[in-house]
């Protein structure tokens, strides 16, 4: 006879937990219910559950604070958080506390049940080995890192692993994608994180500078040398030296990065003396280290030392779904500055912004909204106020296309209502007409029903199953805010909860 898996699941929602008893009612699972922190450590000591399903935000004690005292108890807990409100400091501080994932809000019921099974799984398997993870308060930690995309999740976990080690750390991906942010969280977040952070541009100081830059030098060294100069490397002693674009670095400056990896050792240029430091490194690059190895370009040792743990940021083009809260984020730090005069982003203009490429990512978006903040009119960024590289100035928004998601707080969009006159929507009213047809003959054979409530009621289902059932996105594809979403959800009775809605659909 086999023993039931126990599943704790903390969340002030009852909702949540009645929805947790209905997806898994009809599995060998047991779900217990916690509706604070307090609850949650109570029933652990009752029960000791097999996995703990936790939302962030609760009254009292929130998930984070909970996490840590159930740690306390027992450092071989599985937990994984959930919270609708992500944000890179959450996810990083869950994992670096121990937490075993980390569920985005709202998530349907094929990832939870994904998730749960493999968790389960881990902890019927797991060994006795117990891992502890210091308890270090990241409070007030600034969180410039932005996105809740599936590969940023992926980003932020890992950092959370990392933080706390000393390993060195490489950072990959294209430029523009933010890897100096990635190193400042990773410090931040740290051990570390009261020492100095020293950043160093390897492709912007001339390689004649860049070994004198590093380890200093004595005067006299060379013509010009006169001073004794602190390099980077004692600067940094006791804390992290984040080394960007390290493929550009030479190979002779790379055989010196080596030795002092290698042993924490180093003289300064023209000088006799032996130095030690202390300094965790983190380097990043978007050249292909691989295949300059193979070129005798970059030396294999230095890239096995640098290498130990590798974080690989995606491009932009990899994360659509991040863009319209980058837009956001952006746009609220440019207007900031502008008294009062703020700038918006139009439904057409986010469209072409969601649709563009973006070769130079993150930081070739943040220019292209500053330029079109500063040649908008009218107050409202337009796609015509857009510049974009291949983009032709004509561009014409696809009305086919599924706005992406957007924040918890949303763009302030241009009226829409202006362009319902546009010949462009004839194709549409054409479109409709059979489906019209339909309704209109099913009337006439006696059926008492409002033509204009199923209409409204099939738009409104299938915007909710093309965003799994997020109100929030679900209403910007609309056009209507989240309230009236609300409110046609109550007046059709549909369960906005589950990923589709079947129930009279016919």
């Amino acid at each position: 006879m086999s023993t039931r898996q126990r599943i704790l699941v903390v969340d002030d929602e009852r909702d949540v937990i009645t929805g947790f008893r209905r997806v898994f009612e009809k599995d060998d699972v047991l779900i217990d219910a916690a509706h604070s922190g307090t609850e949650a450590i109570a029933a652990i000591k009752a029960h000791r559950p097999d996995l703990v399903m936790m939302d962030l935000r609760m009254p009292g004690l929130d998930g984070l604070q909970t996490l840590r005292k159930m740690q306390q108890l027992d450092a071989r807990l599985l937990i994984i958080l959930m919270t609708a409100y992500s944000t890179s400091a959450n996810v990083i501080e869950a994992m670096k506390h121990g937490a075993y994932d980390y569920l985005v809000k709202p998530f349907s019921v094929e990832k939870l049940r994904e998730v749960v099974k493999e968790a389960l799984r881990v902890s019927s398997d797991r060994a006795s080995t117990v891992s502890v993870f210091p308890a270090i308060d990241a409070a007030g930690q600034a969180d410039s890192i932005v996105g809740r995309s599936e590969a940023m999740q992926r980003v932020y976990k890992m950092i959370g692993q990392v933080a706390s080690s000393n390993a060195p750390v490489l950072v990959t991906g294209e430029s523009g994608t933010g890897k100096e942010l990635i190193a400042r969280a990773i410090f931040s977040h740290g051990d570390r994180a009261s020492m100095p952070f020293i950043a160093v541009n390897c492709a912007a100081i001339p390689d004649a500078l860049l070994e004198s830059e590093l380890f200093g030098h004595e005067r006299g060294a060379f013509t010009s040398a006169a001073a004794r100069r602190t390099g980077k490397f004692e600067q940094a002693t006791g804390g992290t030296l984040f080394l960007d674009e390290i493929g550009d670095m030479s190979p002779a400056t790379q055989a010196k990065v080596l030795r002092v990896l290698q042993s924490g050792e180093f003289e300064r240029i023209g000088g006799s003396e032996t130095l030690h430091v202390d300094v965790r490194v983190i380097t990043a690059t978007n050249r292909p280290l691989e295949r300059m190895i193979e070129q005798g370009l970059f030396r294999a040792d230095l890239y096995y030392r640098l290498n130990v743990v590798r974080v690989e940021m995606p491009s932009l083009r990899e994360r659509r779904d991040d863009i319209p809260l980058l837009i956001e984020f952006f746009m609220h730090r440019l207007n900031r500055d502008r008294r009062g005069r703020e700038v918006h982003v139009s439904a057409a203009a986010l469209e072409k912004l969601v649709q563009h490429e973006w070769p130079g990512n993150v930081r070739e978006l943040e220019n292209t909204l500053r330029n079109a903040v500063l040649v908008a009119k009218s107050g409202t960024i337009l796609p015509a106020d857009l510049r974009l590289k291949g983009e032709p100035s004509d561009f014409v928004p696809r009305i086919t296309t599924t706005p992406p998601p957007s924040s918890d707080r949303m763009l302030t969009l241009e009226s829409e209502t202006r362009t319902l006159d546009d010949p462009r929507f004839r194709d549409i009213e054409g479109q409709v007409a059979p489906l019209f047809d339909q309704l209109v003959s099913a009337r006439a054979r006696g059926n008492r029903f409002s033509t204009f409530d199923v209409m409204e009621r099939a738009l409104i289902v299938h915007a909710l199953n093309r965003t799994g059932g997020n109100q929030l996105r679900a209403a910007n594809i609309l056009g209507i805010t989240r309230s009236t979403l609300r409110k046609r959800i109550a007046r059709y009775k549909l369960d906005a909860g589950r990923r589709s809605d079947r129930s009279g659909d016919k």
